[in-house]
């Protein structure tokens, strides 16, 4: 994947879960080798605000199903993804482009990171998404009627206080980017169709991230400079 050398003024700012074949917590997320040598996954993006340029991105999800093996974080060649990309269908024709254009890593900010580490995409189809988190962080899901079904409840224990989460911050491997605190949970519920996986599996971790992204840069296309706002690098989704 290339970025354009074109700089344009877009933000999301929103949530990001992921449920994986590693067992709990994903070693990923701590810059390691995934649990078999193998990861799995089906990640979900939900925008809260965004846009590009002038299109409102907010309330339009993104799922993705794909796979990786090896610990991509240490700059291993053959460590790449395979994936496939569901954008929310209830997206225009503007949307969708600008979804595509920066989840393909086209417009640079942390999106292009995770594109290079794309070896094979597999396609983009539009699909319903419905995406759903308790404010407390208690549950989040993700559902694409007959392809996709998901459900995450937070991990607890006999010795955790159950008025907070169980959470990582200065992850190593955070797959949002630097800056955000992980919440770990526990998969209930684990359906996903529409990518050719290598082996049958079943997800064993997952965790919540907030995001928040913009270019990686100081300006933007129209050449203004980047408020302070827009140097911040975290998210109070659930504040």
């Amino acid at each position: 994947m290339t970025t354009s050398s074109a700089k344009v003024d877009w933000r999301l700012r929103g949530d990001w879960f992921d449920v994986c074949s590693c067992k709990l917590p994903c070693p990923c997320s701590f810059a390691q080798e995934p649990t078999h040598g193998d990861c799995l996954f089906t990640l979900v993006w939900h925008i809260r605000e965004g846009h590009f340029r002038d299109v409102d991105l907010a309330g339009l999800s993104v799922v993705s199903l794909g796979e990786f093996a090896g610990n991509m974080w240490i700059g291993d060649p053959n460590a790449m993804m395979k994936l496939m990309f569901y954008i929310d269908s209830k997206a225009d024709a503007d949307q969708r482009q600008a979804l595509e254009r920066i989840f393909t890593g086209e417009v640079g900010g942390w999106p292009a990171e995770f594109a290079s580490l794309i070896e094979g995409l597999r396609g983009i189809e539009y699909a319903p998404i419905t995406f759903d988190a308790a404010d407390d962080l208690a549950y989040w899901r993700a559902e694409i009627p007959g392809k996709v079904d998901l459900l995450v409840e937070a991990l607890t224990g006999p010795t955790s206080d159950t008025s907070r989460r169980v959470t990582t911050t200065n992850a190593p491997g955070a797959e949002v980017g630097p800056g955000q605190v992980a919440t770990w949970g526990v998969v209930k519920r684990d359906h996903a169709v529409g990518f050719d996986w290598s082996h049958e599996h079943l997800g064993g971790s997952s965790k919540h991230f907030p995001f928040d992204w913009h270019p990686a840069s100081d300006e933007t296309e129209s050449g203004e400079p980047a408020d302070d706002a827009d140097r911040a690098t975290t998210c109070h989704c659930h504040a």
